[in-house]
């Protein structure tokens, strides 16, 4: 009996991490990744808060993880300037690989 509830208690525990959803892929400008140390953050609709917030490692990849699912913003911080994309979070993992692109001088962001 007390293996079952330690094994409830345990899991219980980490519930909130089951429902989660992997956000992650690579960013580029002009066909070479971005630095190390890029910012980036996701935020749900309707609320300021930021859900998780990473940097880009060495080869110009990122991992973001999102409790909730649906419609999240992604904001790449580019040259001081903040670069929003909607993306969409689910229960699996979702791989968004980003292409930084300047018009017009003006630097702005897509998917791959």
């Amino acid at each position: 009996m007390r293996m079952i509830v330690l094994v409830l208690v345990f899991a219980a525990a980490f519930a909130t991490t089951a429902f989660a959803g992997k956000i992650f892929g690579d960013i580029s400008l002009d066909g070479k990744p971005l630095p190390a140390g890029v910012k980036l953050k996701i935020t749900l609709p309707g609320s300021s808060a930021v859900a998780d917030s990473t940097t880009t490692d060495k080869f110009g990849s990122y991992k973001l993880l999102v409790k909730a699912e649906g419609k999240t913003t992604l904001t790449l911080f580019f040259e001081n300037k903040p670069l929003e994309l909607a993306v969409f979070s689910n229960k699996e993992a979702t791989r968004y690989d980003l292409v930084v692109e300047k018009k017009d001088g003006k630097p702005s962001v897509r998917r791959k």
